[in-house]
């Protein structure tokens, strides 16, 4: 009896050992806790100090004094705000920074822009490419009908850049009224297959344009080539050529004008005297290797109709007396119609010489088509003059559209012609 009771007793001590044990580790470990959370808060101020801005730019590299990267504090400065004149000269003026801002006069024009190194801006603008000459104060109207065109050049002889800028037109005629405007320039001869284009700000018969293009010329070339500008009037997705104007570069008047505001009259070719049943106008091309020749027919101008007449062109290819083909093109209102349609013939090289085209312009809206005229354009057993011309300059230029215009015969008498 008196073993079970010591080890009772025993067993006692140990549980009561083991629970102060217990205890005083929970409470030095609680201790422990509680210092490093002070310690922790004492590291870490609670109001930050940022330092003083010093220059408005970042610095992404920072060297030691023995030219070797270092391990210390990674330099973040972050851009001032925008300052006053007034501030900047007080700046530059006394402080620290003097010296600075003495060595880097053009660190306020950079502020903006992202810089590398040692100031080396990135991502700048040249606000010369798009500044757009003064406007007179006053726009001249051309007499009669002509229809004016004023711009500026300028030429920038480090960059070897000829500046065009284009800023309005005037005069044009009352049937544009309510027609978009373009004009289409090319620097010719070294973009005679590309142009650069410009759209009229409003409609009307005076259009603004205030836009600028930049053409890459050589210095040893400016005297070689010329500026194309042609004004268009877009109605019903057509294109009708108004005016044209050539400008020949000369290095003497670039540096006379170095910008000025010019103008020029365009030429209009409806300025040509007329024919009794009007002309019509036609691009030609024949390709020897696919036997294939091509007819544009562009417009026509001065027919004898009413202005609210459709009217359309029978292209007919004869070899001999015989018509091999026949095709029309779609109806044209007006008395200037467009009609900008390509059309298609198979010729053999070996009927050159011996077929033509017959270009017949009808009002289709009746029984019997009206006709308003003729033109036939061939070899020599056909035609003469410019007919005969463009069929030969068709032949000897296979890789260029060939375009004319052709006076407007009677139909009958051209049959007599042919049949004599």
């Amino acid at each position: 009896m008196a073993d079970l009771l010591l080890v009772a007793l025993g067993c006692g001590l140990s549980a009561a050992f083991l629970l102060l044990l217990l205890a005083g580790l929970s409470v030095y470990l609680l201790w422990r806790k509680r210092q490093a959370q002070i310690l922790y808060r004492g590291l870490i101020p609670t109001t930050p100090t940022i330092p003083r801005c010093t220059t408005p730019v970042l610095q992404t590299s920072q060297t030691s004094q023995n030219g070797s990267y270092g391990t210390g504090d990674v330099p973040f400065i972050v851009p001032p705000r925008f300052k006053t004149a007034s501030q900047m000269k007080e700046k530059r003026e006394g402080g620290e920074d003097a010296e600075e801002w003495e060595h880097h006069p053009d660190l306020h024009t950079q502020r903006g822009s992202l810089t590398v190194g040692s100031w080396f801006p990135l991502g700048r603008l040249r606000p010369d490419l798009y500044q757009l000459p003064e406007e007179p104060g006053e726009w001249a109207l051309p007499n009669g009908t002509a229809v004016r065109l004023w711009f500026a050049l300028r030429y920038q002889d480090e960059r070897e850049q000829l500046v065009v800028s284009l800023l309005r037109a005037a005069n044009l005629p009352s049937w544009c009224q309510g027609n978009i405007t373009l004009v289409k320039l090319q620097l010719l001869p070294s973009e005679e297959r590309r142009h650069r284009q410009a759209k009229a700000k409003l409609k009307g018969c005076h259009p603004t344009f205030n836009d600028s293009f930049v053409f890459q010329v050589s210095n040893s070339c400016v005297d070689q080539c010329s500026v194309h500008m042609s004004l268009f009037t877009v109605e019903q997705r057509k294109h009708h050529l108004i005016g044209q104007i050539l400008i020949p570069l000369r290095p003497t008047e670039l540096k006379e004008a170095a910008g000025k505001v010019q103008w020029r009259d365009l030429d209009n070719e409806s300025d040509q005297p007329l024919s009794k049943n009007g002309d019509i106008q036609v691009s030609l091309n024949y390709n020897p290797s696919l036997h294939r020749l091509t007819v544009v027919v562009l417009r026509a101008r001065g027919l004898q109709c009413g202005s609210d007449a459709g009217v359309c062109v029978q292209v007919s290819l004869k070899i001999h007396t015989q018509v091999v083909r026949n095709k029309w093109t779609t109806v044209s209102k007006g008395i200037n119609p467009s009609f900008n349609e390509r059309l298609t013939f198979r010729l053999l090289p070996m009927q050159l010489d011996t077929g033509c085209l017959s270009l017949e312009l009808q009002q289709p809206f009746t029984k019997e088509p009206v006709s308003l005229g003729v033109v036939v354009i061939g070899p020599f057993m056909y035609a003469r003059g410019r007919e005969l011309d463009h069929w030969n300059d068709m032949v000897s230029k296979p890789q260029e559209l060939v375009r004319e215009w052709h006076t407007l015969g009677m139909a009958s008498s051209l049959t007599i012609m042919h049949q004599v």
